[in-house]
């Protein structure tokens, strides 16, 4: 039996999508601590990056949503930190989108180090889907259609 909580095996795939966004990232110097390790809040905006890239790639560019009046701030963050990053390390971020409850979508990530094929964090964010005013809005018709070609037919919105 294996351990839920324990990430996959380097090299697996535990993303929803058929097929993930991949951006590569580097360590910047900027974003290590005085050790040199990838200091753990410049996880979040290589998040950004890698779901900002799905969007363009699946649905519309994040530009063209809030043009269309719709935002999509994060209500949840969780990252996992499985091994440590170091300045000028090459890293893949791979990223995911599900549907989550009626008017939100949420992502999945892997973050891979190429040269030695360790998956350093996983980690997942929840985005709601709002107007300016800040009121729920129902995701975009490109966003839901985008989620239906890239989620396989037997995975339940989540709640």
């Amino acid at each position: 039996m294996t351990d839920p909580d324990s990430p996959p095996p380097a090299g697996s795939s535990s993303s929803l999508a058929a097929s993930p966004t991949r951006v590569s990232i580097r360590v910047r110097y900027a974003e290590t601590d005085q050790m040199g390790v990838g200091y753990h809040g410049a996880y979040l905006p290589w998040l950004e990056v890698a779901r900002t890239r799905w969007l363009q790639e699946h649905a519309v560019s994040y530009r063209e949503l809030e043009a269309g009046g719709v935002h999509l701030p994060v209500i949840e963050v969780r990252c996992r930190y499985l091994q440590p990053t170091h300045y000028d390390d090459e890293l893949v971020v791979e990223a995911a989108a599900y549907r989550y409850r009626r008017s939100g979508i949420g992502f999945e990530y892997r973050v891979v180090r190429p040269a030695d094929g360790k998956l350093v964090a996983t980690a997942e964010t929840r985005h709601a889907a709002v107007g300016p005013d800040g009121r729920p809005r129902r995701l975009p018709i490109a966003l839901r259609d985008a989620l239906e070609r890239s989620i396989p037919d037997d995975v339940p919105v989540r709640r």
